[in-house]
């Protein structure tokens, strides 16, 4: 049981650490797409969502929940707003994992070593990830009094998350033998 846990709490801060090196050369290399404070148009992180919840499971959400948590109060005063969107940064991304694997068309295919995934599930998968958190996360922003919004930022979000997603979940499914010999 403690060397479970060990390696899950491995995995969380693999995934956090991986979030917070994003960010930064996020910010590095793509300053002029941000949208807002909290929207850009091209988001490393967002790579991370689906990636960490079909490679780790829930530790790989957790640790997205700790990465955002160390960055977003970088630029945005902590409040119970922020606080929303870091849950849902891993939270929604385990959410649809878990509603596709109830799919019996999915569940063979969205497995930690990605063997059987086709170009379809990924596009789904990045799709549906991307949707739910750019929409909870436009949401709270929306209703909340402490952060600004645009008119743009839904599909901003959406934009730079999908786009992220997808072309990760591409390239780790070229790369799935490498990943299944070395991360379970």
């Amino acid at each position: 049981m403690l060397q479970r846990f060990t390696v899950n709490f491995g995995y969380s801060v693999f995934v956090a650490l991986s979030w917070v090196g994003l960010w930064h050369l996020n910010n590095f290399l793509f300053d002029a797409a941000e949208v807002a404070p909290l929207v850009s148009l091209i988001f490393l992180p967002a790579i991370l969502r689906p990636m960490a919840v079909l490679l780790f499971g829930f530790p790989g959400a957790i640790g997205l929940i700790l990465g955002a948590a160390v960055t977003l109060p970088t630029i945005a005063t902590p409040s119970f707003s922020l606080v929303l969107i870091v849950l849902s940064n891993g939270l929604m991304a385990w959410m649809v994992f878990l509603s596709l694997s109830q799919i019996p068309a999915y569940r063979s295919q969205l497995t930690h070593d990605m063997t059987g995934i086709t170009l379809r599930t990924i596009i789904l998968f990045a799709g549906l990830t991307a949707l739910a958190g750019s929409l909870t996360n436009s949401l709270i922003i929306y209703l909340s009094p402490d952060l600004s919004s645009s008119s743009g930022l839904p599909l901003s979000m959406l934009a730079g998350d999908a786009i992220g997603a997808f072309l990760m979940l591409y390239l780790m499914s070229m790369l799935s033998p490498v990943v299944s010999k070395y991360l379970r």
